[in-house]
């Protein structure tokens, strides 16, 4: 009889190698945040419930059999029931939000999820979703509905994964378009128009917007105003960077075009978001 695949410990729902700062437990999912406070491997395990998880802050690396990806803050990583994985925390520690998904709440509505993990640097649909849950979620008092709300946008995200337009299998991806987005994500801070990058590709700007909006489901300033609003993210971490210089450092106009900007993807303002992730965790 052949030997069972090393899988490693199962993780029930709440359960967590690094220690849980806050937690908050509906009847569809678990929210947690963790705050790993120093470096540390974590063993090869699998988790008992779907779930996603948000790195906010640290050094993180994920992977199976040796083969870690590091995940950056503000990258949100999906893993289904049974993925077997180990993470590696660098020396400074890390801090985590998780979202776990209820059985029986994915049943009541009938959500599908994909079979293989997935991860979302912040240009895909997962990251803005669980950072809107995480806003939600570090408001005191919770507004149920506001969680409700968000929660089912959560979940519809979770779905679509495996749905992503550049992922059918009828459209060939053109050889420019890699040239397309290594400009955008070199230049996102500058002023970049249509035809910057037409003139990039060698290609009609018309054939540049038709065909990026067909391959990732957005144009190019939308993809451009996510990398400047993900950059920002990273920098209302630390406090001596004002909303202003801001602003300026990641390519906005001003301080109010990125307040518009980032409550559009955030649903929240750059200041309330800043009290969120500088807070420390309370118990929900």
């Amino acid at each position: 009889m052949p030997e069972a695949p090393d899988r490693g410990k199962v993780l029930r729902g709440g359960e967590f190698y690094s220690p849980v700062k806050s937690r908050l437990i509906t009847d569809g999912i678990l929210l947690s945040e963790l705050r790993q406070p120093c470096s540390r491997s974590v063993p090869r395990h699998e988790h008992e419930l779907a779930y996603v998880t948000v790195v906010l802050q640290g050094d993180y690396l994920e992977g199976d059999r040796g083969h870690l990806d590091e995940l950056h803050p503000f990258t949100a990583a999906f893993n289904p029931v049974g993925a077997a994985h180990a993470t590696e925390i660098g020396p400074a520690g890390a801090w985590f939000f998780t979202i776990e998904f209820r059985r029986e709440a994915m049943r009541a509505i009938d959500l599908r999820v994909p079979d293989s993990p997935a991860c979302d640097r912040g240009l895909g649909s997962l990251l803005w979703p669980s950072i809107r849950l995480y806003s939600a979620f570090k408001e005191q008092p919770a507004n149920p509905l506001l969680l409700d709300s968000v929660l089912v946008e959560m979940m519809g995200a979770v779905s679509e994964l495996d749905a992503s337009p550049a992922a059918s299998s009828e459209w060939s991806v053109p050889r420019w378009f890699s040239r397309i987005k290594e400009r955008l994500h070199e230049g996102f801070r500058e002023p970049l128009r249509i035809g910057d990058l037409a003139r990039e590709a060698g290609i009609h700007p018309v054939h540049v917007a038709r065909v990026f909006r067909r391959l990732e489901g957005r144009t190019p300033g939308e993809y451009q105003q996510r990398l400047q609003v993900r950059a920002a993210c990273d920098l209302l971490r630390d406090p001596d960077w004002t909303l202003a210089a801001i602003a300026a450092e990641c390519g906005f106009a001003d301080q109010s075009h990125f307040t518009r900007a980032f409550r559009r993807l955030a649903r929240t303002t750059p200041a309330r978001f800043r009290q969120a992730v500088l807070s420390p965790g309370t118990a929900a």
